[in-house]
């Protein structure tokens, strides 16, 4: 059964692994340091069942408060899974429902959602227009030259 809960301290770990295999990390230790400095500013769910972790995903508030905007920062699921949509669904839906009550909580409300994508990273573009966002931009070389960083975004109605 698929579960989707708060990333903890324990998931260090795994969490690295995760992230050394999705991202650019050069070792389990520089993603594990990533994780750490993170999770202090970022809200990380991840996707387990029966023990293994599947994937997480990773969100924080841009600009202030009353502006209302979530940025997904971290998103990644294992590929070599029986239904890896499922699992990108579950943790999608998880952060935006998290993202909602946190915006509630501080007196305000959830207005847009935005991601940067790697150009190369179809799948994920294909996902983020079937959950109804929007390319709004191409940031040329933006973190490595020759590598440029997709801008996906959403208004929540």
């Amino acid at each position: 059964m698929l579960t989707v809960r708060k990333a903890t301290t324990d998931d260090a770990d795994r969490v690295a692994d995760l992230l050394k295999a999705k991202y650019s990390f050069t070792s389990a230790v520089e993603a594990r340091a990533a994780f750490a400095y993170e999770r202090e500013y970022h809200h990380f769910r991840i996707a387990e069942a029966d023990g293994q972790m599947l994937g997480l995903i990773s969100w924080q508030p841009q600009g202030t408060v009353k502006h209302g905007v979530m940025e997904v920062t971290r998103f990644a699921v294992l590929r070599d899974i029986p239904n890896p949509t499922e699992v990108k669904e579950e943790l999608f839906d998880a952060a935006i429902a998290e993202a909602e009550l946190y915006y509630e909580d501080h007196g305000a409300k959830l207005r847009k959602v935005f991601s940067l994508i790697h150009a190369d990273s179809k799948h994920l573009q294909a996902f983020f227009a079937n959950k109804g966002m929007h390319q709004e931009a191409v940031l040329k070389d933006h973190y490595r030259f020759g590598q440029d960083e997709l801008v996906f975004s959403m208004f929540i109605v």
